[in-house]
C-alpha cells in the first residue's frame, strides 16, 4: 500500500464521528461480540481502541483546520437552506408547463429534495446536475410559467459551491499538514478496529437484528454523522443504563 494511500474513501474529518459512533454502538453491544469473538474482544480491545482514538484526535488537532472546516460547514449550510423554496417554486412551474422534454415526475426535483434532506452532499450535486440539465432543455416553457433566470442562477450557483465546498471539505484536513506518512499510519490505526466492529456487527446482525446492523454499516453511519452536523463531537446512540 502506497504511504500515503487512506484505507477508506470517506473524509478525514468523518473518521473521529464514525470511530464514535461505532465505539457507543460495541459498548451497547459489547456481550454479544465477546460471545461471538472472545479473544478478540477481550477488555484491551477497547482500550487499544480508545488509544488509537486519541492518536488520530492529537495528529488533526489543529486550529487552522478547524476553523476551516467551520467555515466550510457553514458555507454548505446557507446553501442548502435556500434550496428547498428554489424547488417548491420551480416543482409548481414544472408541474403547469407544457411540452416539457421529461415528464414531471421524472425532472429531477424529488432527488435534489431527498438528497438535501438525508444530508446526502455527493448525492445533491449529482441530482442538481441533472436538474439543471432539464431545467436548460425546458427553460423556454418554464419562463413562460414564470421560472426567472435568476432562479435558474441560483440553483446552478448552489450547484457549483457545492461542489467546491464538497471538494474543499474532502481535502481540507487532507493536505500536506495532515495527509503525512505519520498520520497515515496513525489513521490506518484507528480504521482497522473500526472495520473489524462493522464486519463481526454484520455477522452478528445480518439476519437477526436489522436495527442493529444498520450501527454497523459505513452507509447509515456516515449519513448518521452528517444529520447530527456534530463534527467532532462524541455522537452515539444512547446506551443501556
Amino acid at each position: 500500500m502506497d504511504d500515503l494511500q487512506l484505507p477508506f474513501a470517506f473524509r478525514i474529518n468523518e473518521l473521529l464521528p464514525i470511530a464514535r459512533l461505532l465505539r457507543a454502538s460495541y459498548q451497547r453491544d459489547r456481550a454479544d461480540f465477546v460471545d461471538l469473538l472472545p479473544e478478540d474482544y477481550k477488555p484491551k480491545f477497547l482500550a487499544d481502541y480508545d488509544a488509537a482514538v486519541l492518536a488520530v484526535e492529537k495528529a488533526t488537532r489543529s486550529s487552522v483546520a478547524v476553523a476551516r472546516r467551520q467555515n466550510i460547514t457553514e458555507r454548505i449550510d446557507a446553501l442548502l437552506a435556500a434550496l428547498p423554496q428554489l424547488l417548491n417554486r420551480l416543482e409548481a412551474r414544472v408541474r403547469r408547463a407544457e411540452g416539457l422534454t421529461v415528464p414531471a415526475k421524472k425532472f429531477g426535483i424529488e432527488p435534489a429534495r431527498r438528497d438535501r434532506n438525508n444530508h446526502e452532499h455527493e448525492g445533491l450535486a449529482d441530482s442538481l446536475k441533472t436538474l439543471l440539465q432539464n431545467i436548460e432543455a425546458n427553460k423556454a416553457a418554464l419562463l413562460a410559467k414564470g421560472q426567472t433566470q435568476a432562479e435558474i442562477d441560483q440553483l446552478q450557483e448552489l450547484y457549483d459551491d457545492l461542489v467546491a465546498d464538497s471538494t474543499a471539505q474532502g481535502s481540507s484536513l487532507s493536505d500536506q499538514r495532515l495527509l503525512t506518512a505519520d498520520n497515515v499510519q496513525v489513521f490506518r490505526a484507528l480504521y482497522k478496529p473500526m472495520k473489524q466492529l462493522m464486519d463481526d456487527g454484520k455477522s452478528l446482525y445480518k439476519t437477526s437484528d436489522k436495527a442493529k446492523l444498520k450501527d454497523y454499516t459505513l452507509r447509515n453511519v456516515r449519513q448518521q454523522v452528517r444529520k447530527e452536523k456534530g463534527g467532532d463531537a462524541p455522537t452515539g446512540s444512547p446506551q443501556p443504563g
